[in-house]
């Protein structure tokens, strides 16, 4: 059983999908805005790539219809500390919208940095 989750748990890592980060990050690592578009992150600049740990938690602010997390959209959670911290005491570590999804933006918030792994830096 152990040999099983640990080839799982390597699995799982080998095929993990790259999001991308375009524009200079100085200093640490903070929350910020990712998208799995690399043409359209390099858009801004340097780019980053990531990988995001699969025991994330994610919250999709499509299945949010009530509670403190309900007026929280992408397009303003990542410039209001407030919401961030809202998400964060909930539990979560990165934030998406599927209706979003599937009109074709693609981007996602991570509100905790320590769930991302750098692939590639500039």
């Amino acid at each position: 059983m152990k040999l099983l989750l640990e080839n799982w748990r390597k699995h799982l890592e080998e095929n993990q999908e790259i999001w991308y980060h375009g524009g200079k990050i100085e200093g640490g690592l903070g929350p910020l805005y990712l998208s799995g578009d690399e043409a359209l992150s390099s858009m801004h600049g340097e780019i980053y790539s990531f990988t995001i740990s699969p025991n994330a938690k994610w919250l999709n602010l499509s299945k949010i219809q009530m509670g403190p997390l309900a007026l929280i959209s992408m397009d303003s959670v990542g410039f209001s500390s407030d919401k961030i911290n809202k998400i964060k005491d909930s539990g979560y570590d990165v934030v998406w919208d599927s209706e979003d999804f599937d009109k074709g933006y693609e981007q996602i918030f991570v509100v905790n940095p320590n769930v991302l792994a750098m692939v590639k830096e500039g």
